[in-house]
């Protein structure tokens, strides 16, 4: 094989290898719209906000300040920001299939 062929190889091969990779970090935190939400909700594979929202009612108290649905490491997520009565802003994720807490941060 000539040299431009060993090189033309080894570019395909690090583009085979590449790709994947770069599809997984571009689904890691991307953020869902509202129709890809309801068709979520509609196929089942996501509850409610609002029915998930209740299960945590001490946790969620206080002024909600946001809430987004994304794909955080293949796990679909609702982060929603409460400002406490403290003043203490906390963002929550909860697994918008089941409602379990995953993660919870207070920001800075």
């Amino acid at each position: 094989m000539k040299t431009g062929g060993i090189a033309l190889l080894l570019v395909l091969v690090a583009l085979a290898l590449a790709v994947p990779l770069l599809a997984e970090q571009a689904e890691a935190g991307r953020d869902l719209d509202q129709d890809e939400a309801r068709q979520l909700m509609l196929d089942g594979r996501i509850r409610p906000l609002s029915e998930l929202m209740a299960r945590h009612p001490v946790r969620l108290e206080g002024h909600l300040l946001d809430v987004e649905l994304e794909l955080e490491d293949g796990l679909l997520v609702y982060e929603i920001e409460v400002l406490g009565a403290d003043g203490v802003v906390r963002e929550f994720y909860l697994d918008a299939a089941t409602g379990q807490v995953v993660k919870e941060e207070i920001e800075d």
